[in-house]
């Protein structure tokens, strides 16, 4: 159970948006840590930027929840003994 809850708080994804410009880093609970934009964003407009922050966070978020979910299934059978 300790190497769940280790593997838990160790629990980190990272996504790239598609262009490129946005690069964005989430904890276990889809929260996120980390974002890196490109240096050069003068010809990106706001809102294109503004959506692939969104969208890039929400992919890594979901991936995290995803990966959690496994881990948490896992101890439980473990614990479980299935």
């Amino acid at each position: 159970m300790h190497d769940a809850s280790e593997t838990l708080s160790a629990l980190r994804v990272m996504r790239r948006s598609v262009d490129g410009l946005v690069t964005v880093l989430v904890d276990g609970t889809g929260a996120m840590i980390d974002l890196e934009l490109e240096p050069d964003l003068s010809r990106t407009s706001v809102r294109h930027l503004e959506a692939a922050i969104v969208a890039t966070a929400s992919e890594a978020a979901t991936e995290a929840l995803r990966q959690r979910a496994r881990i948490l299934e896992q101890m439980q059978s473990s614990l479980s003994g299935t």
